[in-house]
């Protein structure tokens, strides 16, 4: 019953009863029931799930951070909110979020502090694929990272750079983090805007945002993104001719790159000589991703499946192996190695094109009229490839047709050149 259970909970957090003290017989009596089969102490982690998600129970940290919370001026609390804001759109007519420029001069003296980076590290990385992507981003030379925190700084940056130039990943997508200035590059007073393949990943800005975006993307001198429906959109909103379309920034390392970079690998566990990768980053649809899986599974005869969890869902596809410690380097080693992907990413679907794999791709999105629907950037890539046939469609099995690559490959290798030239240009020109 409840009550049994909340009484568990209560002495595995505690070890007492609730309001009790265990001196008679009886709550000795229940004490040991709760015990272990084993007879040895209690111990072990407790995790909450709710909904599918995993919510950790609340730390010393949780509560220490929650103070501070309390004492520090109302403002700054304000920025460190919009900082961590995420959006979650419950409603198709939901208004994006408007994050603001960090000018947080707590975290800034807290940087300045010895030591600080390593206890960031150790605050940040809680898990193993926390640790994995702490390391390829600050650790491992891949970047040369600069945090920002006051306003102070973006002018020093500011006055340093040549250029400026922002790009990839939806970073133009209101409802996918929120409206950002900083990828609009409102910082960068009058120095030269240049937009390498940014996303916006839907067929139009919201009227929320339309005339700030406008006016931010009037300074850029040269606009390149990765969706036909952007270059269109983009012109007549602007109205210039010259907004490029071109390739994401994955494309431009070649296939020999990427795997030299996925043998920085390292994978706990024993890899099936034959699997299917499974790489979902939606969950309203995950009834389908799973029926999708399976019937994927018995038309092409492979029985082993490894699910890589990157957001929290925790959902086993295919009854397989759940890898949750998964980093980028790990990401691209299995990808590489799969014998076959079922996803509903855009880098996914990438990656797959660039390993030359058979893959199923299944939209996020079920409701094409929803405002945060992501499906437009994907019906962009499948069509310029004449690829649609690899959208998953549950009323056929077109899609474990193979895919031409020798096709495919002169139409990428011409884009990629295209878009290397275009980089090139926008770089170098004066205007």
């Amino acid at each position: 019953g409840k009550s049994t259970i909340m009484e568990f909970i209560k002495i595995m957090f505690y070890s007492k009863l609730s309001g009790k003290k265990t001196t008679t017989v009886a709550d000795k009596l229940i004490r040991r029931n709760y015990l272990p089969w084993s007879g040895s102490p209690m111990s072990g982690i407790i995790e909450f799930i709710y909904n599918g998600r995993e919510t950790p129970s609340k730390s010393l940290i949780y509560y220490i951070k929650a103070f501070i919370k309390m004492i520090l001026p109302k403002q700054i609390v304000d920025n460190i909110n919009a900082q961590r804001a995420e959006v979650r759109v419950s409603k198709p007519d939901a208004p994006p979020y408007i994050l603001k420029l960090p000018n947080n001069y707590f975290h800034y003296w807290l940087s300045r502090l010895p030591g600080y980076n390593y206890v960031y590290k150790r605050l940040k990385c809680k898990t193993l694929q926390w640790k994995k992507v702490y390391s390829f981003t600050f650790e491992d030379d891949n970047y040369k990272m600069k945090r920002l925190f006051v306003k102070r700084q973006y002018d020093m940056i500011v006055q340093e750079a040549d250029l400026f130039i922002t790009g990839s990943d939806q970073i133009w997508n209101p409802y996918c983090g929120g409206f950002n200035p900083m990828m609009f590059l409102e910082f960068a007073g009058n120095k030269k805007r240049v937009a390498y393949s940014s996303s916006i990943a839907r067929s139009t800005f919201p009227e929320e945002v339309k005339q700030r975006a406008k006016t931010d993307l009037m300074k850029f001198q040269q606009i390149s993104v990765r969706e036909q429906s952007s270059v269109d959109m983009l012109n007549k909103l602007l109205h210039r001719n010259d907004v490029k379309l071109v390739v994401d920034p994955t494309y431009l390392l070649s296939r020999e790159d990427w795997e030299v970079f996925g043998s920085r690998a390292t994978i706990e566990f024993k890899l099936p000589v034959k699997y299917i990768l499974c790489y979902f980053v939606g969950f309203d649809r995950k009834d389908e991703y799973a029926a999708m899986v399976k019937r994927v599974m018995r038309t092409s005869g492979i029985s082993n499946v490894i699910t890589v969890d990157c957001t929290g869902n925790m959902v086993n596809y295919g009854n397989g192996i759940l890898y949750k410690d998964g980093g980028p380097y790990e990401f691209v080693y299995l990808l590489k190695n799969a014998a076959l992907i079922c996803m509903d990413s855009f880098h996914a679907t990438v990656f797959a094109l660039k390993f030359r794999k058979n893959f199923v791709h299944i939209l996020k999105s079920k409701n094409e009229q929803n405002k945060a629907s992501q499906n437009s950037r994907m019906y962009d890539l499948f069509s310029r490839y004449e690829l649609t046939y690899k959208l998953y469609d549950s009323n056929t099995e077109e899609w474990m047709k193979p895919i031409d690559y020798n096709k495919v490959d002169k139409i990428i290798d011409t884009e990629i050149a295209e878009s290397m030239d275009y980089l090139r240009m926008a770089i170098n020109s004066q205007n």
